[in-house]
């Protein structure tokens, strides 16, 4: 009787060994494809990260160039008015006063939202900051009626301030 239980016993043990070692090999199996995904997953945030950071530049630039034409604009015409010997019409440098100042709301604006994104680490400070430093330094300082302490830009003046200290 002793033999019979050995055998059974012996039999059970070689069945849960392998059971277990296919247990195993699908444990690794599916471990193995959720690393695959999640590597998938981290180059998917890379190029989203990639593309965000892209939109965003561009926007920037597209900022800043439309505030550089308006000004263009208004020193072409006070050229032509010169050259013409006529009068400044009045009327038309308020306009030209409009455009300039939606232009650079719209850039400072653009600048605000970039240092959003990097206080809060959705961009690298420092990757950024060797990119955009001259530039947030060249707005702010030349702009500083649009950040003193009641300003929209707060996070261009933390930006600023951080990279000052640094």
């Amino acid at each position: 009787m002793n033999t019979e239980t050995d055998w059974i016993s012996a039999i059970s043990g070689a069945l849960t060994t392998v059971i277990s070692a296919g247990v195993l090999w699908v444990a690794y199996y599916q471990i193995k494809q959720v690393k695959k995904q999640l590597k998938g997953l981290s180059e998917n945030q890379k190029n989203s990260t990639l593309m965000t950071v892209l939109e965003l530049e561009s926007e920037l630039n597209k900022r800043k160039e439309n505030f550089d034409k308006v000004n263009f604009e208004l020193r072409e015409y006070n050229l032509e008015i010169e050259n013409s010997k006529k009068k400044l019409s009045k009327e038309l440098l308020e306009i030209y006063k409009d455009k300039i100042d939606v232009a650079k709301e719209n850039y400072l604006n653009s600048l605000d939202r970039l240092s959003y994104c990097i206080i809060h680490d959705y961009l690298s400070d420092r990757d950024w900051r060797t990119e955009y430093r001259d530039t947030i330094f060249e707005a702010v300082d030349s702009y500083k009626e649009n950040y003193d302490v009641s300003s929209r830009y707060r996070n261009t003046i933390k930006i600023y301030d951080k990279w000052k200290s640094e």
